[in-house]
């Protein structure tokens, strides 16, 4: 296992060995990736999604980051986000590690093949079990709760939150956490064959926000603040103590990254491929 992880590791990117490794990739440069072992795991941390100041999810630069991570070899990827709660058991603070996802729009993002035609990712089951387990086992052992199952519904490409229509709908569907950053990240790295898994940190709830224009915004805000801090130093708990206890739950077997290998036929040709 070469591992990425998406997230500000205040603590482990200051740990004996970590380096920081700069890359040069088609979409651009990425300066911001801190290598390592951490228990006996070769780790990369991209220390956000993007550089510098915030920017709207549709800027984010995603094939970059997926691009970075091909040239270190990384195979397997945790993302770790700031979400909405939906369902009435998410509250501010909690955090969730998601089963599946919906994702109804997006960007053109994709990456060229590394060999051979392209091909839409498979994605069934969307999260990488062994990853899934490795996450649940360090919040375990970390003594950390959290929510070992939920569907993210994506709401990319708007520049503000949702409407209460909008998550009351998300709820009826189902939909346990929502966010804005997981897809393109996820179908990019699933278009590279790489096993994937998410944790997240819920900074509201659709059933506290119903009163939120009774709260001053700064205490709104600072409340919001101190869930993503608490949920990323959390987030670095977990996935230590999940590295620190790998095997623990048996062999790392998974379907995520088989692919067909034999030469096929391409149906979608538009020339008869014999007259080439």
């Amino acid at each position: 296992m070469k591992l990425g992880v998406v997230l500000r590791a205040e603590r482990l990117i200051r740990g004996e060995g970590i380096q920081r490794t700069r890359l040069v990739t088609p979409y651009g440069p990425v300066d911001r990736i801190f290598s390592g072992d951490v228990h006996g795991t070769e780790t990369h941390f991209l220390y956000g999604r993007f550089p510098g100041q915030r920017t709207p999810s549709w800027e984010i630069p995603y094939e970059a980051n997926q691009s970075a991570f091909d040239a270190l070899g990384v195979d397997h990827i945790i993302g770790t986000f700031v979400v909405g709660g939906v369902d009435k058991e998410v509250r501010g603070g909690d955090l969730i590690i998601p089963h599946d996802l919906v994702s109804l729009a997006g960007p053109r993002a994709s990456l060229p093949p590394l060999s051979g035609r392209f091909s839409n990712a498979h994605v069934i089951p969307s999260f990488c079990p062994v990853l899934r387990r490795l996450l649940i086992r360090g919040a375990e052992e970390a003594g950390i709760r959290v929510h070992q199952s939920g569907v993210y519904f994506s709401f990319y490409g708007f520049a503000r939150i949702e409407t209460l229509a909008e998550l009351e709908l998300m709820e009826r569907l189902g939909a346990r956490l929502v966010g804005q950053t997981m897809d393109p990240e996820f179908t990019l790295a699933r278009q590279r064959h790489r096993h994937y898994a998410a944790i997240a940190v819920a900074i509201d709830s659709y059933h506290d926000m119903k009163n939120e224009t009774e709260t001053d915004p700064e205490v709104f805000r600072a409340r919001s603040r101190q869930a993503i801090a608490d949920g990323r130093r959390q987030f670095e708990e977990i996935i230590e103590a999940g590295l620190a206890t790998r095997g623990a739950d048996g062999p790392e077997d998974c379907a995520c990254a088989q692919v067909a290998k034999g030469r096929h036929r391409d149906m979608f040709a538009s020339f008869p491929e014999d007259l080439l």
